[in-house]
């Protein structure tokens, strides 16, 4: 196992020198009313998808992602935490940013929500939906199942067709480190745990408030949860088959091994599948909340 520290350009596999990094990863956790699925799904693949995020500079890959009802029950949600009910927030949409580029990033996207919303493109009255988890997150690194074999880089997660991803939110334990916490996951937690799951690599983020040149323009993305955003880390776990298969024996231990270690727990875990670009492919098997 190894994290994401590139050798020069002799090496092998995915230790090969790197050039383009990402800088940090939009994770978006979206719940639209019972009734408005197939809506919302049609408006953010048709026009949100690209005109508020894709076609903006600095941003270079971007994936939508659902979660059908029988992936809905493998769901893990800490009693009490911000991701009650455990069922809420039926889609998952991920963008990478370019390392280097990501405040001037936010900026543009903040004037881009702006221009959608002035021209009626937001459809916040008539497509209604809310955002269980939004964040903009400073990306700490990259796992890999077998570094010295050849396979996507983490900059490809979002291109490569893998069958599934797992998103994990990790919060530190009272009185530790986060930063502790952080590298315990990197070199040997996630190491332990990604040929169990079965999992490509696993993507490494540090929750944070949106940034004010975003917020200030997107006043609709609660910060119900930004009290905690320093304690918070993201997991994104990437798997070439359907993340439900073996669940119990390939994720649902997660929870146990972060609490035997102390230094944090597990929040929110949830199996999530891609969608297929033109496709309600999943729409009608999320079910009512």
């Amino acid at each position: 196992m190894h994290t994401d520290d590139p050798a020069g350009p002799a090496s092998r596999g995915r230790l090969r020198n790197q050039q383009v990094h990402i800088g940090a990863v939009w994770v978006s956790v979206m719940e639209p009313e019972d009734g408005h699925e197939v809506a919302f799904h049609q408006w953010y693949a048709d026009d949100h998808f690209y005109a508020g995020g894709m076609n903006l500079p600095g941003i270079f890959a971007g994936r939508r992602w659902v979660c059908p009802r029988e992936h809905q029950a493998l769901r893990y949600a800490r009693e009490n935490s911000t991701f009650q009910p455990a069922q809420a927030g039926r889609f998952l949409h991920l963008n990478l940013f370019a390392r280097g580029q990501v405040d001037d990033t936010a900026e543009v996207l903040g004037e881009a929500i702006a221009r959608l919303a002035g021209e009626g493109r937001m459809y916040v009255d008539t497509i209604r939906r809310r955002h269980v988890f939004s964040r903009l997150q400073p990306y700490a690194g990259v796992v890999y199942a077998a570094p010295h074999e050849p396979g996507p880089l983490d900059i490809h997660a979002l291109d490569h067709p893998f069958a599934g991803v797992v998103l994990e939110v990790v919060r530190t334990a009272a009185g530790q480190s986060r930063q502790a916490l952080v590298d315990d996951l990197r070199h040997d937690v996630i190491p332990s745990r990604l040929g169990p799951a079965g999992a490509e690599l696993c993507l490494v983020c540090l929750d944070a408030d949106l940034p004010e040149a975003v917020s200030r323009k997107t006043a609709r993305v609660p910060s119900a949860y930004g009290d905690a955003a320093d304690e918070r880390i993201s997991l994104l776990w990437f798997v070439h088959d359907d993340p439900r298969e073996d669940w119990e024996e390939r994720f649902a231990p997660h929870r146990d091994a972060l609490d035997d270690r102390g230094l944090g727990y597990l929040e929110f875990a949830s199996p999530f599948v891609p969608t297929v670009p033109g496709t309600d492919r999943h729409v009608d098997d999320l079910g009512e909340r």
